[in-house]
């Protein structure tokens, strides 16, 4: 099986069924050939986002949110020492500190990161978009 890192924005494009999201990025969420891993500090970042006004989106506001996404095929990863100790390392292209988790994550699992944030190039980390 296939993995790849969810940014953020394309995990909320997906639940949302927002036209934003790029098909492509809609079609490889939906192959069951590949695994879709949410980073626990992708639903930390909507957490923040909801209680700051920014966002709303009603499921992310239970306590059962991780499960619900389990339910719909995506696997969501915990934090790491490892993740965001590579992370503090990368150059300082993204200011950002959950895409810079999330692109460390990429990086050492060597997965592609479904993103709409051309920033995320910088870094050298397969953008699927």
């Amino acid at each position: 099986m296939i993995e790849q890192v969810i940014d953020t924005n394309v995990l909320l494009f997906f639940l949302q069924n927002d036209r934003r999201l790029p098909t492509r990025a809609a079609d490889i969420i939906e192959d069951a050939n590949r695994i879709s891993l949410v980073s626990i500090a992708s639903l930390w970042e909507i957490s923040i986002k909801i209680s700051l006004g920014k966002l709303r989106y009603t499921p992310a506001t239970s306590l059962d949110f991780p499960m619900q996404l389990e339910k719909q095929g995506f696997e969501i990863i915990p934090l790491s020492w490892r993740v965001m100790h590579h992370a503090g390392q990368l150059p300082w292209h993204h200011r950002d500190p959950f895409d810079r988790y999330l692109i460390a994550e990429s990086q050492l699992r060597k997965a592609p990161i479904l993103s709409t944030d051309e920033q995320l190039d910088l870094y050298g980390v397969e953008r699927i978009h």
